[in-house]
C-alpha cells in the first residue's frame, strides 16, 4: 500500500537486510558519490546507504536507494518488478474499445484511475520546519565528479503547472546549486517542465516551482516516466501505491507538493532569466557540457525535523538509475502489446544505459508489416524514440539473455537487408541522437520454414534425467 515518507522506506529496507548505514563523517563534495559508485558495482547492485554524518550539514543523505532490481520491487510493495505489467495490463483492459488506442493518454478519464486522485492536507510533515531566510548551503547536496560544475540535486521531484489550464506536472529534472538562495534547472526539451517555462516566459510572468524531496518511492519513480500532459505524475503515483497520495500546498506559491516529502524548495523563475549549470557526468561515461538553464530564485525552504536528503549517482552502468528504468520497462511492455500485438517481452538492457537500446522480442516475425515498420512505429511513439539501437527476436528467443541474443543477431541478420537506419530521433527530436540503428534477427527464409529450433526430444531428455548419476555425474 505504498510508504508515506522515505523513513518508511528506509525502515523496510533495514528490515531486510538492504541498508548500510555509514556513521563515518562523510564530505558530499566527491567522497559521498565515490562511496556510492563503487557500492552500486557490487554484486546485486550493493545496499542503499544512509550517510549519517555528513560534512558541513546536520541532514543525513541516503543514496542507492533503488540500485537493484530487488529494491525496486521493494519501492513499489511489489514482489517482482513483473508484477507491475500485470497491474497495467488490468488497468489497461478497463479502457473502452473505442479509447484502447489512447493507451496512457485515456487514463484520466477512467474511473479506475480516477480515485487515485491526490488529496490536498493542510498539515504535513514536510512543513514541520519553515525556513523564510533559506541557505541551501546547510544541506547535503552532492558533487558527484571531479568534472562537474558544483553540486547539484540528483533525485528531486520538480513541480511546476500549465499558466493556462493548471494541469500540474512533476519532472525529475537536475538542479544545479548556485549559492545559498538560487538553483537552476535542467529542463528536459519538449517535456511539460520545459513547456511550461516557455509559456511563462512568451508571457511575461514570473514562474512558480517547487523542489520535493523524498516522500514515498512511488512518486519518485512516476517523476521519472514520461507520461502524457494530461496525466498527473501525483495521479499515477497513487496508482503506483495502491492509495491517494497526499499533497500540501506551499507556503510562498501555489503550488502542491507530496506533504511526506523530506525536504521542499519554493521559488519562482523570473522570465528569461538563465546562468550557465557547469558540466556534469552522466550516464554515457562522459561530462555533458555546460548549459545555460533558467535560474529559480529560493523564497522558501520548509523540511521535516528528522530530515534525510535522498540522492543518485549516474555514470557508467550498472548505477541506481538502470533499475528505475527497469520499473518503466515494465509498464511499458502492456502498451507496447496493446498497440503492437506481436510484441511478447522486451529488455531495456543495463549495458545500453536503458533508454539508450532496446530487444524486443515478437512472435511470427513481427505480424503484418514486418519489423521495419514494427521499430519505425516504435521509433516514432516516443515510448522507446531515444532508443539509438532496437534488435528485434523471435518470441522463442530470452529478450533478456543478452549471450542468446547475440547469437541470433550473428546468425539471423543479414548485414544488406536486415539493418535499417533512420535519421535524427526522439519525441520530441533529439538532435544529440544522430542516426539510430533498427535489427532483424527474427528467422527469415529457410529457417522460418525450418522447425523446430535444434534441441533433444523430450524421451532422450527424460532419460538421461533418470540416470544422470548412473553417469558418475
Amino acid at each position: 500500500m505504498g510508504f508515506d515518507t522515505l523513513h518508511d522506506f528506509l525502515a523496510e529496507l533495514e528490515r531486510f537486510g538492504e541498508l548500510h548505514r555509514v556513521r563515518a563523517q562523510v564530505d558530499p563534495l566527491l567522497e559521498a558519490a565515490a562511496i556510492t559508485d563503487r557500492v552500486s558495482k557490487l554484486p546485486g547492485g550493493g545496499p542503499a546507504l544512509l550517510f549519517e554524518r555528513v560534512k558541513g550539514s546536520a541532514i543525513p543523505a541516503a543514496t542507492n536507494l533503488f540500485g537493484s532490481l530487488r529494491r525496486m520491487a521493494l519501492a513499489l510493495g511489489l514482489s517482482s518488478l513483473d508484477d507491475l505489467a500485470d497491474r497495467m495490463e488490468a488497468l489497461l483492459a478497463q479502457l473502452p474499445p473505442d479509447q484502447a488506442g489512447q493507451g496512457l493518454a485515456a487514463l484520466p478519464r477512467l474511473g479506475e484511475f480516477r480515485r487515485f486522485a491526490p488529496v490536498e492536507t493542510g498539515v504535513a510533515c514536510c512543513q514541520e520546519i519553515v525556513d523564510d531566510a533559506p541557505d541551501l548551503a546547510r544541506c547535503p547536496f552532492l558533487q558527484c565528479r571531479p568534472g562537474d560544475g558544483g553540486r547539484f540535486i540528483t533525485l528531486p521531484q520538480v513541480f511546476t503547472r500549465d499558466p493556462e489550464t493548471g494541469l500540474p506536472n512533476c519532472g525529475m529534472y537536475r538542479v544545479r546549486i548556485f549559492d545559498g538562495n538560487r538553483v537552476g534547472i535542467r529542463w528536459h526539451a519538449g517535456r511539460g517542465g520545459e513547456l511550461h517555462w516557455r509559456q511563462y516566459r512568451e508571457r511575461g510572468e514570473r514562474m512558480p516551482v517547487a523542489v520535493a524531496l523524498g516522500g514515498d518511492p512511488a512518486a519518485m519513480v512516476a517523476a521519472t516516466l514520461p507520461l502524457p500532459e494530461t496525466v498527473d505524475e501525483m495521479q499515477f503515483a497513487g496508482w503506483l501505491r495502491g492509495r491517494p497520495l497526499e499533497m500540501v500546498r506551499c507556503r510562498t506559491n501555489e503550488l502542491l507538493v507530496p506533504a511526506g516529502a523530506e525536504l521542499v524548495i519554493e521559488g519562482y523563475i523570473e522570465p528569461g532569466e538563465t546562468a550557465q549549470d557547469g558540466p556534469f557526468g552522466n550516464h554515457t561515461g562522459f561530462s555533458i557540457p555546460s548549459a545555460a538553464v533558467p535560474v529559480m530564485g529560493v523564497t522558501c525552504i520548509t523540511r521535516r525535523r528528522e530530515c534525510i536528503c535522498p540522492a543518485t549517482v549516474v555514470g557508467p552502468p550498472p548505477a541506481e538509475d538502470c533499475f528505475m528504468a527497469k520499473a518503466a520497462e515494465r509498464l511499458f511492455l502492456p502498451l507496447l502489446r496493446r498497440r503492437w500485438p506481436a510484441v511478447v517481452d522486451i529488455n531495456l538492457p543495463l549495458e545500453w544505459i536503458f533508454h539508450g537500446g532496446a530487444i524486443v522480442a515478437v512472435r511470427d516475425g513481427g505480424g503484418e508489416g514486418g519489423v521495419r515498420r514494427l521499430v519505425e512505429e516504435i521509433w516514432a511513439s516516443g515510448m522507446l524514440g531515444a532508443a539509438r539501437v532496437v534488435v528485434v527476436v523471435d518470441d522463442d528467443t530470452d529478450a533478456r539473455d543478452l549471450s542468446r541474443v547475440a547469437w541470433r543477431v550473428m546468425n539471423m541478420a543479414d548485414w544488406r537487408r536486415d539493418l535499417f537506419v533512420a535519421e535524427g530521433g526522439g519525441e520530441p527530436p533529439l538532435p544529440w541522437l544522430g542516426a539510430r540503428l533498427g535489427i532483424d534477427a527474427t528467422r527469415k527464409g529457410r529457417f522460418r520454414s525450418v522447425a523446430p529450433e535444434l534441441g533433444m526430444d523430450e524421451a532422450t531428455k527424460r532419460l538421461i534425467e533418470e540416470r544422470w548419476r548412473e553417469y558418475g555425474f
